[in-house]
């Protein structure tokens, strides 16, 4: 069972994702027909380690088999999803057996009863850099290719 729940104030998301930069560019996803661009993950289950989490979601959305590295950065975001939402995000720095793809690769979320179509692209770093492309959590996009762990807030509540 995810780690997700609805309280009387809001929702509550304990959430892993990974960085995946090869040949400059991110591997990012996006709801079907919207622009903005999130790290790709998926909520932790209970019982689960963040990186067996980060491992299953790669293999579940994309097929492919993540390398998860160290941990990149930790991120409180406050964000409207169905109302008020408090998340605790995990970013991993990710290796995948792939080379970026051309174009969009589908694949599909699920949690709970809801189910999400995803499309999964490569976006150049320098045009998240330069903020050329809707980026979900700007406060990663400087710190896409740098070492160490940076700790971020992100409320978009306000």
């Amino acid at each position: 069972m995810d780690i997700l729940f609805d309280t009387e104030q809001g929702r509550f998301s304990y959430r892993v994702a990974g960085l995946a930069v090869k040949d400059g560019k991110l591997l990012v996803q996006r709801a079907k027909g919207e622009e903005g661009l999130a790290v790709p993950g998926g909520h932790v289950a209970f019982g689960e380690t963040a990186q067996e989490a980060l491992r299953r979601e790669f293999q579940e959305e994309l097929g492919l088999s993540a390398q998860v590295g160290e941990l990149a950065a930790v991120g409180e975001v406050f964000f409207h999803w169905h109302g008020p939402c408090q998340q605790i995000g995990l970013y991993y720095r990710v290796s995948l057996p792939v080379k970026p793809w051309e174009g969009v690769r589908r694949g599909l979320d699920q949690y709970g009863k809801a189910r999400e179509d995803l499309e999964f692209l490569w976006t150049p770093v320098e045009q998240i850099q330069r903020g050329e492309a809707v980026f979900c959590l700007p406060q990663l996009a400087g710190y896409l290719t740098e070492s160490g762990t940076l700790h971020f807030v992100s409320n978009q509540l306000d």
